[in-house]
């Protein structure tokens, strides 16, 4: 099942969900607090999800969207889920290094690897 959300693309499978960021550009606060509601709402669809995050078409970043993500993290675990991001272009990724998320969310490069993986492992 596919669906388009505001600045989302959601495709689940079965309780993997990965979703794809389909801004460029994550600087603007209405933007950001518009994907971190939206990303929050698919914990209310899928319990216990596991969540991949391709950020692929991502070219700028702040790091208001990486407290979102902070965020999000933390909600995915309460809900017992698993979260993994993908596809991080090679020029953002010291963001999250910088701030360590890299210790907290399992990073990948690309969505598929991710998809293969929680596949194999259900949660």
């Amino acid at each position: 099942m596919t669906e388009t959300s505001g600045h989302l693309i959601v495709q689940a499978y079965d309780n993997i969900v990965l979703v794809q960021i389909t801004k460029d550009r994550l600087l603007d606060m209405p933007v950001i607090n518009a994907i971190g509601s939206e990303m929050i709402g698919l914990l209310e669809r899928y319990p216990k999800p596991s969540i991949i995050i391709d950020m692929a078409p991502v070219a700028y970043l702040s790091s208001a969207m990486v407290g979102k993500l902070i965020g999000f993290y933390k909600a995915v675990i309460q809900a017992k889920g698993r979260l993994a991001i993908a596809g991080v272009r090679a020029d953002i990724m010291p963001l999250f290094k910088v701030t360590q998320i890299d210790r907290l969310i399992r990073f990948y490069p690309d969505a598929q690897q991710i998809l293969l993986e929680f596949r194999r492992k259900p949660h």
